[in-house]
């Protein structure tokens, strides 16, 4: 019979790769528990009517609907559609900000003030697949709901930095900037309002093809060629400035150019800036220049890059109008998203998987087939696994060179062995598969002989 394949855009994962992913939630997973925050689930399919018109953007029309079912499509069919929205009645989530908004909404009475939580989830996109780029893709994000103070923007990024700290990323750098600010600051160089938006899209592109690409695209989109200038050469000079100082040239550069005050603007970064101590493995920067995509922010914006890593890891931002428009009120909300396919990518071409990632510590095998010693095998493993390790026992007899394959396959360190002659002494033969080197082990001490192999400084 011929393989059949997954659709185009979706994966299978192995098991290696499953056990690497699990592992890698796990571990961001307990720092965002450290931070205080609480996770939470949410349906993959929501009512359509969550979705449409809530900021995500291009994202709602990337979305995947399902059909009205039975007499409801049939009304349908029936009655004329004028347009595929009247044949759909629910979608997959496209992320995971506009299925939390609609969570608070409804829980609100249930749920602390302000809501810290995370949710690792998979999303849906119907986008040309490629490479990188998944139909079906984890999201990973951190959140609090229901308070407008800055020191939630020093929290979720603390906590996002340090989670990628915690996964061995080296050289962060979290970029901050407002988009309010980013706005009034092009208007102020001189671009009409109607072409800031897109303006803004021709920046973002700064770090990929440069400013000479850049000031070309400004110019077919009719941008003026002195607001252009002013822009870039301010970014030039920002590249060698940092933190307040920085701030205060864009103030003062906005005031020059425009007469306009950007001191509102201003004093929420200011904030945030003094309030964050060092970041582990990394550094807080402001960057005039940082252009977040989605229309649902409405302050601060931030993107964490790594040393090395030739895009960014994550970003997020506030948003105080998304929640508002499930609970009929004001309600403040702020953000950071990790890409976690990025990352795990990143994680496995460099080897940064630990002892997480493997099947197990010990692969235990009996070395014949007599009862007896099957029956010991099965209980080494058992006096292991209370010993906190994680044994795998294989079934009947295999040759070692079998063993040896086996364990590379599912990344086990370790091997245990024992036949008629270690019953009667009472040992183990313990092998450790990266020196080669091995030693027969009385079987009450087998779990610390383990322990050692694995952290031989321990």
């Amino acid at each position: 019979m011929a393989k059949m394949k997954a659709a185009s855009g979706f994966r299978d994962f192995l098991p290696d790769a499953c056990r690497k992913r699990a592992d890698l939630m796990r571990r961001i997973k307990a720092t965002y528990e450290a931070f205080g925050y609480e996770p939470i689930e949410t349906p993959a399919l929501e009512n359509l009517a969550v979705f449409l018109g809530k900021g995500g953007g291009e994202n709602e029309k990337l979305m995947y609907k399902l059909l009205k079912r039975g007499e409801k499509l049939q009304r349908a069919l029936e009655t004329g559609v004028k347009e595929e929205n009247d044949l759909a009645d629910a979608g997959l989530r496209f992320d995971l900000t506009v299925p939390l908004a609609r969570f608070f909404a409804e829980h609100r009475a249930e749920l602390p003030t302000p809501f810290k939580r995370y949710h690792i989830g998979p999303v849906w996109r119907a986008e040309r697949a490629q490479h990188g780029r998944f139909r079906e893709f984890i999201q990973c994000d951190v959140d609090a709901i229901g308070s407008g103070s800055m020191m939630v923007e020093s929290d979720v990024l603390l906590a996002t930095a340090t989670a990628l700290s915690e996964l061995g990323f080296s050289g962060l750098e979290v970029k901050l900037n407002s988009r309010a600010l980013l706005h009034l600051l092009v208007g102020a160089a001189g671009v009409a309002e109607a072409q800031r938006g897109e303006t803004i899209t021709a920046l973002d592109k700064l770090e990929k093809i440069g400013a000479d690409g850049v000031r070309g695209e400004l110019a077919q989109r009719g941008v003026p060629g002195e607001a252009a200038a002013r822009l870039l050469e301010f970014y030039a000079a920002s590249r060698a400035s940092a933190g307040l100082n920085l701030l205060d040239e864009t103030g003062r550069n906005i005031a020059a150019w425009s007469g306009a005050s950007a001191e509102a603007e201003l004093a929420g970064l200011r904030e945030v800036l003094e309030l964050t101590p060092d970041l582990p493995s990394g550094k807080l920067v402001f960057d005039p220049f940082l252009a977040r995509g989605l229309d649902y922010y409405t302050g601060p914006v931030f993107e964490v890059a790594a040393e090395g890593v030739p895009f960014s890891l994550a970003g997020g931002g506030r948003y105080d109008e998304m929640v508002g428009n499930f609970t009929g009120q004001p309600t403040p909300a702020c953000g950071f998203s990790i890409g976690f396919e990025r990352i795990c990518t990143v994680m496995d071409e460099r080897g940064m998987f630990g002892a997480g990632a493997r099947a197990a510590d010990v692969l235990v095998a009996a070395l014949d087939d007599a009862r007896p010693v099957e029956r010991a095998a099965i209980e080494l493993g058992q006096a292991l696994r209370k010993a906190g390790l994680r044994a795998d026992v294989f079934p009947g007899q295999a040759k070692p060179a079998r063993l040896y394959e086996l364990a590379e396959k599912k990344g086990i360190p370790i091997l245990a062995q024992l036949g008629g002659r270690e019953l009667q002494d009472g040992a183990v033969q313990v092998r450790d598969l990266k020196t080669r080197q091995s030693a027969q082990v009385p079987r009450d001490a087998v779990a610390a002989h383990v322990r050692k192999i694995l952290d031989p400084a321990g």
